[in-house]
Protein backbone atom coordinates (compact mmCIF):
# COMPACT_ATOMS: atom_id res chain seq x y z
CA UNK A 1 0.00 0.00 0.00
CA UNK A 2 1.39 3.36 -1.02
CA UNK A 3 0.87 6.17 1.45
CA UNK A 4 1.36 9.65 -0.08
CA UNK A 5 3.95 11.80 1.64
CA UNK A 6 2.35 15.00 2.82
CA UNK A 7 4.31 18.21 2.85
CA UNK A 8 4.74 19.86 6.26
CA UNK A 9 2.18 22.59 6.85
CA UNK A 10 3.25 26.19 6.42
CA UNK A 11 2.57 28.32 9.47
CA UNK A 12 1.71 31.93 8.68
CA UNK A 13 1.89 34.41 11.56
CA UNK A 14 0.13 37.75 11.03
CA UNK A 15 2.36 40.82 11.15
CA UNK A 16 0.35 42.50 13.93
CA UNK A 17 0.77 39.40 16.09
CA UNK A 18 4.54 39.49 15.56
CA UNK A 19 4.57 43.15 16.57
CA UNK A 20 2.64 42.37 19.76
CA UNK A 21 5.06 39.58 20.62
CA UNK A 22 8.08 41.83 20.06
CA UNK A 23 6.49 44.58 22.15
CA UNK A 24 5.89 42.21 25.06
CA UNK A 25 9.43 40.84 24.81
CA UNK A 26 11.00 44.30 24.66
CA UNK A 27 9.01 45.42 27.70
CA UNK A 28 9.98 42.32 29.70
CA UNK A 29 13.65 42.41 28.72
CA UNK A 30 14.19 46.09 29.41
CA UNK A 31 14.31 47.43 25.86
CA UNK A 32 12.43 50.68 25.32
CA UNK A 33 12.35 51.83 21.71
CA UNK A 34 11.13 55.08 20.22
CA UNK A 35 11.24 57.06 17.02
CA UNK A 36 14.81 58.26 17.53
CA UNK A 37 16.26 56.43 20.53
CA UNK A 38 16.77 52.97 21.97
CA UNK A 39 17.42 52.39 25.67
CA UNK A 40 18.38 48.99 27.04
CA UNK A 41 19.14 47.54 30.45
CA UNK A 42 22.01 45.04 30.05
CA UNK A 43 21.18 43.22 33.29
CA UNK A 44 17.62 42.50 32.18
CA UNK A 45 18.74 41.42 28.71
CA UNK A 46 21.30 39.04 30.20
CA UNK A 47 18.69 37.61 32.58
CA UNK A 48 16.30 37.11 29.65
CA UNK A 49 19.02 35.28 27.70
CA UNK A 50 19.62 32.97 30.66
CA UNK A 51 15.89 32.30 30.96
CA UNK A 52 15.61 31.54 27.24
CA UNK A 53 18.59 29.18 27.43
CA UNK A 54 16.82 27.27 30.21
CA UNK A 55 13.66 27.04 28.12
CA UNK A 56 15.69 25.76 25.17
CA UNK A 57 17.34 23.06 27.27
CA UNK A 58 13.95 21.91 28.54
CA UNK A 59 12.56 21.68 24.99
CA UNK A 60 15.62 19.79 23.75
CA UNK A 61 15.23 17.24 26.53
CA UNK A 62 11.54 16.80 25.67
CA UNK A 63 12.32 16.30 21.97
CA UNK A 64 14.95 13.67 22.74
CA UNK A 65 12.58 11.83 25.06
CA UNK A 66 9.81 11.84 22.43
CA UNK A 67 12.06 10.70 19.59
CA UNK A 68 12.34 7.07 20.67
CA UNK A 69 8.68 6.05 20.88
CA UNK A 70 7.55 8.15 17.91
CA UNK A 71 10.21 7.51 15.26
CA UNK A 72 9.86 3.71 15.37
CA UNK A 73 6.16 3.02 15.75
CA UNK A 74 5.31 -0.66 15.55
CA UNK A 75 2.29 -1.67 13.44
CA UNK A 76 -0.80 -2.49 15.45
CA UNK A 77 -1.33 -5.64 13.36
CA UNK A 78 0.35 -7.66 10.63
CA UNK A 79 -1.85 -6.34 7.83
CA UNK A 80 -0.78 -3.84 5.19
CA UNK A 81 -3.00 -1.02 6.46
CA UNK A 82 -1.53 -1.14 9.97
CA UNK A 83 1.99 -1.15 8.55
CA UNK A 84 1.19 1.87 6.34
CA UNK A 85 -0.26 3.82 9.26
CA UNK A 86 2.80 3.06 11.37
CA UNK A 87 5.10 4.28 8.58
CA UNK A 88 2.98 7.43 8.18
CA UNK A 89 3.23 8.29 11.86
CA UNK A 90 6.97 7.56 11.86
CA UNK A 91 7.51 9.92 8.91
CA UNK A 92 5.49 12.62 10.66
CA UNK A 93 7.63 12.14 13.76
CA UNK A 94 10.77 12.40 11.64
CA UNK A 95 9.58 15.66 10.08
CA UNK A 96 8.74 16.97 13.53
CA UNK A 97 12.24 16.15 14.79
CA UNK A 98 13.77 17.92 11.79
CA UNK A 99 11.64 21.02 12.42
CA UNK A 100 12.46 20.85 16.13
CA UNK A 101 16.17 20.69 15.31
CA UNK A 102 15.91 23.77 13.11
CA UNK A 103 13.95 25.60 15.79
CA UNK A 104 16.54 24.62 18.41
CA UNK A 105 19.36 25.91 16.19
CA UNK A 106 17.52 29.21 15.70
CA UNK A 107 16.83 29.37 19.44
CA UNK A 108 20.49 28.83 20.32
CA UNK A 109 21.57 31.46 17.82
CA UNK A 110 19.04 33.93 19.22
CA UNK A 111 20.27 33.32 22.78
CA UNK A 112 23.88 33.86 21.66
CA UNK A 113 22.98 37.11 19.93
CA UNK A 114 21.00 38.27 22.95
CA UNK A 115 23.89 37.49 25.31
CA UNK A 116 26.34 39.23 22.99
CA UNK A 117 24.01 42.23 22.80
CA UNK A 118 23.87 42.50 26.58
CA UNK A 119 27.65 42.35 26.72
CA UNK A 120 27.94 45.00 24.02
CA UNK A 121 25.58 47.34 25.87
CA UNK A 122 27.50 46.83 29.13
CA UNK A 123 30.85 47.45 27.40
CA UNK A 124 29.48 50.59 25.76
CA UNK A 125 28.28 51.92 29.12
CA UNK A 126 31.65 51.19 30.72
CA UNK A 127 33.47 52.84 27.83
CA UNK A 128 31.28 55.94 27.99
CA UNK A 129 31.85 56.21 31.74
CA UNK A 130 35.60 55.91 31.24
CA UNK A 131 35.51 58.66 28.61
CA UNK A 132 33.43 60.99 30.77
CA UNK A 133 35.68 60.77 33.84
CA UNK A 134 38.62 62.70 32.31
CA UNK A 135 36.17 65.22 30.87
CA UNK A 136 34.63 65.81 34.30
CA UNK A 137 38.09 66.22 35.83
CA UNK A 138 39.05 68.69 33.09
CA UNK A 139 35.91 70.74 33.71
CA UNK A 140 36.65 70.85 37.43
CA UNK A 141 40.25 71.90 36.79
CA UNK A 142 39.13 74.61 34.36
CA UNK A 143 36.68 75.92 36.95
CA UNK A 144 39.50 76.21 39.49
CA UNK A 145 41.64 78.11 36.96
CA UNK A 146 38.84 80.53 36.09
CA UNK A 147 37.12 81.00 39.45
CA UNK A 148 40.08 80.49 41.73
CA UNK A 149 38.37 77.89 43.93
CA UNK A 150 36.94 74.41 43.71
CA UNK A 151 33.23 74.18 43.06
CA UNK A 152 31.58 72.40 46.02
CA UNK A 153 29.99 69.12 45.05
CA UNK A 154 28.76 67.58 48.29
CA UNK A 155 26.04 68.77 50.64
CA UNK A 156 28.55 69.16 53.45
CA UNK A 157 30.83 71.37 51.35
CA UNK A 158 27.91 73.59 50.39
CA UNK A 159 26.18 73.93 53.75
CA UNK A 160 29.13 74.12 56.16
CA UNK A 161 30.33 77.65 55.20
CA UNK A 162 26.76 78.97 55.02
CA UNK A 163 25.94 77.52 58.43
CA UNK A 164 29.00 79.14 59.98
CA UNK A 165 28.15 82.53 58.48
CA UNK A 166 24.53 82.36 59.66
CA UNK A 167 25.59 81.44 63.18
CA UNK A 168 28.03 84.34 63.29
CA UNK A 169 25.45 86.83 61.99
CA UNK A 170 22.32 85.87 63.92
CA UNK A 171 23.48 84.29 67.16
CA UNK A 172 26.98 85.75 67.28
CA UNK A 173 26.67 88.74 69.65
CA UNK A 174 24.35 87.13 72.26
CA UNK A 175 26.34 83.92 72.20
CA UNK A 176 29.59 85.86 72.55
CA UNK A 177 28.25 87.50 75.68
CA UNK A 178 27.19 84.12 77.03
CA UNK A 179 30.62 82.63 76.39
CA UNK A 180 32.28 85.60 78.02
CA UNK A 181 30.00 85.22 81.02
CA UNK A 182 30.93 81.59 81.51
CA UNK A 183 34.64 82.36 81.39
CA UNK A 184 35.80 81.90 77.80
CA UNK A 185 38.75 84.09 76.93
CA UNK A 186 38.33 86.55 74.08
CA UNK A 187 40.88 84.83 71.76
CA UNK A 188 39.02 81.55 72.19
CA UNK A 189 35.71 83.22 71.35
CA UNK A 190 37.18 84.89 68.28
CA UNK A 191 38.67 81.57 67.15
CA UNK A 192 35.27 79.85 67.43
CA UNK A 193 33.70 82.22 64.94
CA UNK A 194 36.63 82.75 62.61
CA UNK A 195 37.36 79.06 61.99
CA UNK A 196 34.48 78.76 59.54
CA UNK A 197 35.11 75.89 57.09
CA UNK A 198 36.21 77.44 53.84
CA UNK A 199 35.74 76.08 50.38
CA UNK A 200 38.98 74.46 49.24
CA UNK A 201 41.06 76.76 47.11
Amino acid sequence: MHVPRDEPPVVVIPLDQIRRILTRCSTKWGIVSGMSKVMATPELIKAAATELATVGSTLDAAHIEAAGPTLTIQPAAADEVSAGIARLFSREAEQYQQAAGQAAAFHDQFVRHLTAGAGAYASAEAGNAALLQPAAASVGSAAVDVLGFTIPTTLEEITAPLLGILLALFVGPPFLLFLAAVGYALPTIVQLFTSVPAVAG
